[in-house]
């Protein structure tokens, strides 16, 4: 029971970051339509569909999957620390880290390391799957952009919420 109440969740979670990620015009506004009872009918149906395509893996390779393509996510984080270390060093931050940008890229390379690891330790399947996954979500968004270029799809931003492209608005703990 408390698998299924995890995987809901999960479910649940994926479909409402499409639904946001319409709702700031990164997806295309379809992924904002709701139900009546306010759930994201295509985000939901999205989420669906990725649980039918990894349904022929088995559960240690779905885990490994995702903890590869979380590597590629941590890796990522790492690279946005330390740009917004370069390119807004005088941000208002919680904590500060001494040393400037010599110690930021220091502290980040030993998980870097450690992520190649267990990268390199995967397995050539997990690796294919996990690679289609990044190629496919890098390629995502210049079509998105061409298909928004050409008016085949529409791209909206719900402008009462906070604008996060504005360097006034970002969170003082961001970076």
């Amino acid at each position: 029971m408390s698998n299924m109440g995890m995987f809901v969740a999960e479910m649940s979670s994926d479909s409402f970051q499409l639904l946001g990620m319409a709702e700031r015009g990164m997806l295309p506004e379809f992924f904002g339509k709701r139900s009546r009872y306010g759930t994201p009918i295509i985000g939901i149906l999205f989420s669906a569909s990725g649980v039918i395509l990894l349904s022929w893996l088995s559960f240690q390779e779905i885990v490994a999957a995702e903890n590869f393509l979380y590597c590629f996510g941590m890796i990522l984080e790492f690279v946005a620390f330390i740009l917004l270390r370069i390119k807004h060093p005088n941000a208002s931050r919680p904590y500060k880290i001494p040393g400037g940008i010599a110690v930021a890229v220091a502290i980040c390379i030993p998980p870097t390391i450690l992520i190649f690891v267990v990268l390199a330790l995967s397995t050539n399947k997990i690796l294919l799957i996990s690679l289609i996954a990044v190629v496919i979500g890098l390629v995502m968004q210049p079509c998105l952009k061409i298909l928004e270029e050409r008016g085949w799809l529409k791209f909206s931003v719900r402008y009462e919420l906070q604008d996060l492209h504005n360097q006034d608005s970002i969170p003082f703990f961001v970076g």
